[in-house]
């Protein structure tokens, strides 16, 4: 009776062990839960960089679109560095300082 039950502690252990065994390999490792876990999570951020970037891309193209219109690169050199056109002149309005 005492082989027996020192036989199905030993059975009882062996299962614990293969048990722990196959936790420990189904966590870690190169292919364990906690890489795909970490994986998806990189995936799920490259993805949302992506479309980050074709939305910028897009606008890029957009704003390119808009440079080939004479009228908007007069604009731009008008508003953004204050030139004009050769019977033009350019009146800059300064602000008074506070004193």
């Amino acid at each position: 009776m005492a082989q027996k039950s020192k036989r199905k502690k030993r059975l009882w252990i062996l299962a614990l062990l293969i048990f722990i065994f196959l936790l420990i390999l189904m966590l870690g490792g190169k292919r364990g839960f906690i890489q795909q876990a970490r994986v998806r999570y990189e995936k799920k951020v490259l993805e949302q960089e992506i479309q980050a970037l074709e939305e910028k891309k897009e606008d890029l193209e957009a704003e390119k679109e808009k440079l080939n219109d004479p009228e908007e690169v007069e604009r731009i050199a008008r508003e953004e560095y204050g030139m004009a056109k050769e019977d033009e002149k350019v009146y800059q309005v300064v602000p008074e300082e506070d004193e």
